[in-house]
């Protein structure tokens, strides 16, 4: 099998899959008020894989296991315990590694785990202590790692103190690792996406950005905020980057389709993602399986990256 280290050392454009939370909600699935999607894996396990298969067929490279809002300091808001958290961890993996051998026998798909900064209800008196914080990141990413993932992906990546605690936990099992980082624009400023205290981007990604990684790239943040972000991590980060934005609103706990951007029209932005150095193109809420096959078809299969 080809590693990824080597589809990216070859220059490669890489197709990253589309959201998975709000392919649930699209598809009928029953949002949890604390834990969002971070219990559908139990819940709607059929679904699940459905939509990973759907991915696949569109012509994902990597899929991204259902564990964004599963660590175990969320799922206790919801009522899991830790030993089921990490059992729930471990069968999101199961049902996307299920997925690529159903539907991709002829290629390779690469599975990630999610960690993320998500916070139970979206509270902020839901946000974990450092000791809390660190042992439920530490427990999820074992997991995750116990899952045979092919990587593990730190999505929304928002602020320069809760977030490196996940990344750090990604890095401690060896597996290759993602830094998804999220980002908005205030008068003009990039600045990180959490709304809880007004730290530059710059700030975070100098947090997140010093344990090494991978890839890095600019994920969950709005279209419009793509361009002036991946400019800011361009300037610090010297490897491979990747861009995967969501498109619509979120009002805890739905996602509101009603502003989507168009596959054609996300295929425009996907291509000026590339022409900034991406090497890697997905679609985080909203995006779903009509955006990826559309990038699968039109965009190029070697980047200019190298």
């Amino acid at each position: 099998m080809t590693t990824l280290q080597e589809r990216l050392d070859a220059g490669d454009v890489l197709i990253i899959d589309g959201a998975m939370g709000t392919e649930l909600e699209r598809r009928g699935a029953e949002m949890d008020g604390a834990a969002w999607a971070g219990t559908a894996m139990k819940s709607q396990p059929e679904m699940n894989g459905a939509i990973h298969r759907d991915f696949i067929e569109a012509g994902a490279d990597i899929i991204i296991a259902n564990t964004y809002a599963s660590a175990p300091h969320v799922l206790r808001h919801a009522g899991v315990d830790e030993s089921e958290a990490r059992e729930l961890n471990r069968l999101g993996c199961a049902i996307a590694h299920e997925a690529v051998r159903v539907s991709a026998a002829d290629r390779e798909v690469y599975v990630a785990g999610s960690l993320s900064s998500f916070r139970a209800g979206l509270h902020l008196d839901t946000l974990p202590s450092e000791a809390e914080g660190r042992a439920s990141y530490r427990a999820q990413a074992e997991a995750l790692a116990e899952g045979g993932c092919d990587l593990l992906i730190a999505e929304m990546m928002l602020d320069p103190v809760i977030s490196p605690w996940a990344i750090e936990a990604a890095v401690a099992t060896g597996l290759p690792v993602w830094i998804g980082l999220s980002a908005r624009v205030t008068d003009g400023r990039v600045m990180g996406f959490h709304q809880y205290a007004d730290d530059p981007f710059e700030t975070v990604l100098d947090a997140c950005l010093a344990f090494g990684g991978q890839a890095a790239g600019i994920m969950h943040s709005d279209i419009d905020v793509m361009a002036p972000a991946l400019a800011a991590l361009k300037a610090r980060w010297d490897g491979p980057l990747f861009a995967y934005p969501h498109s619509g609103h979120f009002e805890m706990p739905h996602w509101r389709f009603d502003c989507v951007i168009t596959p054609e029209d996300y295929v425009t932005k996907a291509r000026g993602y590339l022409g900034m150095g991406a090497q890697a193109v997905g679609g985080c809420c909203g995006l779903g399986p009509e955006h990826i096959r559309l990038l699968k078809q039109k965009l190029p299969t070697r980047g200019t990256a190298k």
